[in-house]
């Protein structure tokens, strides 16, 4: 870490405040209550076939966010927050490629620390501009997901290290799409990771989970991945299994979902529309320029969450229903045109994520 900054001794003021605001309980004290969503921009030095902005946005879109629209995101943000009961909520920066303005995410998180209590901060990048940006505007950044999409591990790692070298980041995280070829080279970079002391996501290729052939490969290399991080954990490594099936929180065994799409989170895209839903860059229910901000934030829809009614009874009843809760409701809508029903990934997650508890529950025993 290169220096402490004054917004990480904020943070800790925060965390330790008896304010009365909703917060997690015990273990999940810092899980954020509130997601901000940032696609500032559109502009990438990639096109990636999975990438949801890729699939989704026209050309008539806007590509980057106008200074109007940002001076008011500045101001929008602080809004929301005064309005809302959530003690710890978190600031995402996506795209596009985010590096391509870190001036404008210095800004924001200046704005939110001068007039907020302060909040958790992540970025998502593919890495190919970490050797040019101005590491001063990303001070207040503390974790960095880097997509590997076809990047070599060897350059990966490079990569990892200027991070490392470079960032005042707590923790960094490897993210992977499944698409051909990195579900065939999935072993080699959880074996990387995992040896180096990085984290890792991953996220099936959202484009072809119909593809019954596909995901039947995906779900024989997940078996795969439990088999070799069984070995880690045997051996001692710190092992994470949070986020390695999609967007899950496998740990989680509270009736009440975790997953906080169309109630507590705010998908803001660069022409200053909001949406309930991250994956969704077409789904919008108003702008940041719109007065009632809360009120524009829910929708029932997007609800990721068992208590919707229109849950199957077999979902309920599921061993595994407090990871899954019903499944991704953008994904089922996006396949089928509604978000009831089971899980597309119903099968991956009823064999996958025991096992990848049973891994939570070893290394709790070692």
């Amino acid at each position: 870490m290169r220096k402490q900054t004054k917004h990480a001794a904020q943070l800790k003021e925060m965390y330790a405040k008896k304010d009365g605001r909703l917060q997690g309980v015990g273990y999940w004290e810092k899980m954020p209550f509130f997601w901000f969503i940032l696609f500032l921009s559109y502009k990438c030095t990639r096109r990636c076939s999975y990438c949801y902005a890729f699939n989704q946005v026209g050309d008539d879109s806007p590509v980057e966010m106008d200074e109007n629209t940002f001076s008011r995101l500045l101001e929008w943000i602080p809004e929301v927050w005064r309005a809302n009961n959530v003690k710890v909520s978190t600031v995402g920066f996506l795209g596009g490629e985010p590096l391509l303005r870190t001036d404008r995410i210095k800004k924001v998180m200046d704005s939110v620390f001068d007039n907020t209590d302060g909040m958790q901060c992540y970025l998502y990048t593919n890495g190919d501009l970490i050797d040019s940006v101005n590491w001063d505007d990303l001070e207040d950044i503390q974790w960095i997901y880097t997509n590997i999409a076809d990047t070599s591990i060897e350059e990966l790692a490079r990569r990892m290290k200027v991070i490392t070298e470079r960032s005042n980041v707590i923790n960094q995280t490897i993210v992977a799409t499944l698409d051909d070829y990195n579900l065939e080279r999935l072993l080699d970079v959880t074996r990387f990771g995992i040896e180096n002391g990085y984290r890792l996501r991953y996220q099936r290729d959202l484009y072809r989970s119909m593809d019954a052939d596909f995901a039947k490969r995906v779900l024989k290399k997940y078996h795969e991945l439990c088999d070799l991080l069984e070995g880690y954990v045997l051996k001692g490594y710190d092992v994470h299994t949070t986020f390695l099936v999609d967007t899950l929180i496998t740990g989680w065994t509270f009736e009440e979902s975790p997953y906080l799409c169309g109630k507590r989170l705010a998908a803001v895209f660069p022409d200053g529309t909001i949406g309930p839903c991250i994956r969704d860059h077409k789904f919008k229910t108003g702008t940041i320029f719109d007065p009632d901000p809360m009120s524009l934030l829910q929708c029932d829809q997007f609800h990721f969450d068992l208590a919707k009614p229109d849950t199957p009874d077999e979902c309920k009843e599921c061993e595994v229903r407090t990871a899954c809760q019903g499944g991704c409701p953008h994904d089922k809508i996006l396949f089928k045109g509604s978000s009831s029903g089971k899980s597309l990934a119903c099968e991956l997650h009823k064999e996958i994520i025991p096992r990848l508890r049973y891994l939570d529950e070893l290394k709790k025993r070692r």
